[in-house]
Formats: C-alpha cells, structure tokens, sequence
C-alpha cells in the first residue's frame, strides 16, 4: 500500500472512530461490552502474530507488556468509551489524540526529564488553549456532564501518552505492544465480563454488533496501528503525521453529519487550536523527522523489512 493512503487510512478510522463508539454507547451497548468487544476481538486478530513472532519477541517485551497494559489497556479505553457516554464526539477527538503532544511534553519532562523542543512547548500549548476554551464551554452551558466526559478524554489520553513514552523508551515495535496489550488486556476483560455481566450481546441486533466487533475490535484495535506503522516505514514519520492534525477537524464534520452535533463558536476555535499545536508540533526540526509527541509511535528499521509488509520496490 502506498504511505499516503496508510496514512489517510489511519487518521480516517480515529476520526471516525469516536462517532461509532458514541452512537453505540448512547444507543444499545453498554460501556463494558464495547471494552469486551475492543480487546477481545483484538486479541483473536493478534493471537497469529504473535504465534509466528514468538521467537523474535524476547523475554524483556513480554514481561514489559504488563505495564504497558496498565497503560494502555482496558483501563484507558474504559475511560474513553465511558466519556463518549457522556460528552460529544468531537469533544472525544480533541481531547484524546488531540491533547496527546500536550501530555508527552509535561509527562516527559517530569516523568523520563525529557526536555521538550520548543516547537513541542508551542504545540501543546495550542493545545491547552483548546482544552481551556472546552473547559469554558462547557462550565459557560452548566453541563457537569460533558465536564465529566472531557475529564475523562483527558485521563485516558494521559495514559496514552505514557503507553508511547514507555514503547519508546523500551525501544519496543508498536506491532508488539499493541498485540501483548489486547492479549493481556483480554485475558483479564473477558473473564471479567462473562462472569459479572448482567445480560448477553444476544439482545443486540446482529447488525449492529458486527458493526460494533468491526470498529472496536478490527479497525482501531488493528488495522490503525498496522496502517500507520506501514505510513512511517514508507514515508517517515513527520510525512506520515501530517494528516494526524486533521482527527478533530474530520471527527467534528463525521460527528454533524451522523449524529447531529453542531459544534458552538467557542468548540471551533478549540478544535481549530488544538488541530494547529499538532501540526506544529508535527513540523520537523533541523532535518529530524518528528512524530507529533503523544503519537509517535516505534517504528521498524528501515534496513529491514517488517514482518506482514510487502517489499519496498517502489517510492510512495
């Protein structure tokens, strides 16, 4: 596939992502089942790779998971998926990989003591600007719970932007941890959801659940992650992140056009700043390519080709 069209397909599925899980979560699923559906379903998609990769993953990666799990796992998505119950889907956007460079700037420093670029200052705090002018709105509408929704957005993507500090810190393939954190994130969410969940799927059209399966476990659980890995390996990865500033922008069109959300003055001019510090943030510096913070992620060595991807005998 050529990198661009990686690219596009990836920054499409989490710009449309938020929409399918808020119809979802607003209509006949419950938080719980949609974080069933996300890891469990991954976890069957991932279970083949990491059979043919076992060898080559070493011990340190499979016990490293574990905290990568506590990261990026079913916490984290509980948080997301819980928020969209309660705030719109733009919002859900904005404040996940939209905030994300805001997150990995002051968690690196204060975490690893990473100290940021000052393309990187200038981008989140865009971003802060964004989420402030949210914060605003919606204490301006005395809506304590798209309040408690934005929190929520706020803390998963926090623990996001730990999950990507801690893979590159590790040097771990985001191939590899996306597969340990389903297959460890499941291990625990599907027995748990067996044996505490008060009603079955079977009540949910079966329409709507492969819709769901298809979004929560196959689109943004997988395909994502191997379309924007396959996006960096072609293109690098400051080409690659390009097209990521435009998730909130695409998320609020997809969200007016599907679910009827018509973003206030004061949402624009968030979505509009937030957008921008991602792509400053984005912008590389002297000759380094640069990933915007909260979503760059490890990407193969290019000498090498990645297992699952076709050789590289033609420029994208």
């Amino acid at each position: 596939m050529n990198g661009y069209w990686a690219a596009a397909l990836a920054v499409i599925i989490w710009a449309a992502y938020p929409v399918a899980t808020r119809a979802a979560v607003t209509g006949a699923f419950a938080p719980e089942e949609l974080v069933t559906l996300r890891f469990g379903v991954g976890a069957l998609i991932f279970v083949p790779y990491l059979f043919l990769r076992w060898r080559h993953i070493g011990r340190a990666a499979w016990l490293k998971g574990v905290p990568l799990t506590l990261f990026h796992g079913a916490g984290m998505a509980a948080l997301a998926i819980a928020g969209m119950q309660l705030a719109p889907a733009n919002h859900a956007a904005a404040l996940g990989p939209g905030v994300s460079p805001a997150w990995v700037a002051v968690l690196g420093f204060v975490v690893f003591a990473q100290r940021p670029s000052r393309r990187a200052v200038l981008g989140a705090a865009l971003c802060v600007a964004g989420v402030l002018l949210l914060a605003l709105w919606s204490a301006a509408e005395r809506s304590l719970s798209v309040l408690a929704g934005d929190a929520m957005f706020l803390a998963a993507s926090a623990l996001a932007a730990l999950y990507v500090l801690q893979l590159r810190r590790w040097r771990i393939d985001a191939m590899e941890g996306a597969a340990l954190v389903s297959l460890y994130s499941a291990v625990v969410v599907v027995p748990l959801y067996l044996w505490f969940a008060p009603g079955t799927l079977a009540r949910v059209a079966p329409a709507e659940l492969l819709w769901q399966v298809l979004w929560q476990g196959v689109l943004i659980g997988c395909v994502a992650v191997v379309a924007l890995n396959h996006a960096i390996f072609r293109l690098g990865a400051d080409r690659s992140s390009a097209l990521v500033a435009l998730v909130p922008v695409i998320t609020a069109v997809l969200a007016l056009l599907f679910l009827g959300e018509v973003p206030s003055a004061a949402e624009i001019a968030a979505f509009v700043a937030i957008s921008a510090g991602v792509s400053i943030g984005a912008l590389p510096a002297r000759r380094t390519s640069a990933m915007p913070e909260g979503l760059r992620l490890p990407a193969p060595p290019r000498s090498a080709r990645p297992v699952g991807y076709p050789a590289r005998d033609s420029a994208p």
